[in-house]
Formats: structure tokens, C-alpha cells, sequence
């Protein structure tokens, strides 16, 4: 497995595409079709190799008006999803509206889901402004920046978000950009030298 840094983005060859990435990119299929969205979190730990579990995906996406959020809802059933929230379309449209998540998941599944956020503070901002191109064995997801990942998972404390953030910064320390990592770290107001980063 390789990983790149290049022109727009990363690249990623040579990986067994597993039943989560493939969650991951027939989600996306459907997000991106209506809205911009960025994946953040644990599963950009878990992309590049990190060996854990996970029972939701979390991902940023843009506004929609409720005839958008309308035709995306009745696309992801097509797709073969179910919204697990028990509102309807205009329930779920009313809930991101109000800062709260929504999930989705495969028919009949509840796990692996897709907690869906509208943007809503300056990390989540930064996350969409910045996010990058990363090229899964030639298909696109868009991800918040290795660089603003770190220092969030610092910020979130737990021993699991603290493993997360080591392991991004020793398998990528080489590739990122120190300018960034340190302007997000002060975004987030946290220190990564106490972990052995930076």
C-alpha cells in the first residue's frame, strides 16, 4: 500500500478496498450529487490503514434547501439506504437545520452508518474550505486535511482519537505541510510535542 502527496491532493494504491471503504464510496456516490461534503474524523485514520473498528462514518456537508434535501433523501433509497432517524424527509431537513446529525445506513442495516453535519463552527469550516482530493486506488473522496485532523483528534483527548492522531503523524509526518499542521494546532489550542508530534 502507497500513499502519495500530489499535485491536488493524496493518492492511495495498492489497497484491499473493504466493506467500510465500500460503505464509504456508495455513500459518497449519492452525497455528491447534491452538496458538497467533506469525511472527517476517525474514518480518514482508518483509510490509510489504522486497524480499528468503527460503527459510523462521519461527514460535513453543505446547506440544502428542503426541495434538494427532498431529492436527495428519495435518491438514497433508490440507492438502497434508509435513513435510521425515524422523521421523515422534512424531519431530517429540520434537524440538520438545527445543528443535530442525521444517519444513514444500508436497508435494514444499522451498522456501518453515515453521520451526516451540516458545517457549523470554525473547525467544520476549515474542514470544507480545506479539505483535499485523496484518490482510493483511482476513486475520489474529499477529506479534511491530514494537518487539521491531527490536532482535532488531540483536541477530542481520548486514548482511541490520541492513537488516531500518533498514527496519522508517523505514517505522514514526512508528507505534511509543518506551516499547516501548526496553524491548526493553534486553531484547536492544543500541543501534539507532549505525544511525540510536531
Amino acid at each position: 500500500m502507497k500513499i502519495l502527496r500530489t499535485k491536488d491532493g493524496w493518492a492511495m494504491s495498492g489497497k484491499v478496498v473493504n466493506a467500510l471503504d465500500k460503505f464509504v464510496l456508495d455513500c459518497v456516490r449519492v452525497v455528491s450529487r447534491f452538496t458538497n461534503y467533506v469525511l472527517v474524523s476517525g474514518y480518514v485514520s482508518i483509510l490509510v490503514g489504522r486497524s480499528r473498528v468503527t460503527e459510523d462514518v462521519d461527514m460535513l456537508i453543505g446547506p440544502l434547501g428542503l426541495a434538494a434535501f427532498k431529492k436527495f433523501h428519495k435518491a438514497a433509497i433508490k440507492a438502497g439506504f434508509e435513513f435510521i432517524n425515524p422523521e421523515d424527509a422534512t424531519g431530517l431537513h429540520e434537524m440538520l437545520a438545527e445543528g443535530t446529525s442525521i444517519r444513514m445506513a444500508r436497508a435494514g442495516k444499522i451498522i456501518p452508518n453515515l453521520e451526516i453535519k451540516y458545517v457549523h463552527d470554525e473547525r467544520a469550516k476549515a474542514a470544507m474550505a480545506d479539505k483535499e482530493r485523496f484518490s482510493l486506488n483511482g476513486k475520489d473522496l474529499y477529506l479534511s486535511p491530514f494537518e487539521l485532523q491531527i490536532p482535532y483528534k488531540i483536541h477530542l483527548g481520548s486514548d482511541k482519537d490520541i492513537e488516531d492522531a500518533r498514527y496519522l503523524w508517523e505514517l505522514l509526518g514526512d508528507k505534511l505541510d509543518a506551516k499547516k499542521l501548526r496553524r491548526y494546532m493553534k486553531l484547536m489550542h492544543v500541543e501534539g510535542r507532549i505525544y511525540g508530534i510536531g
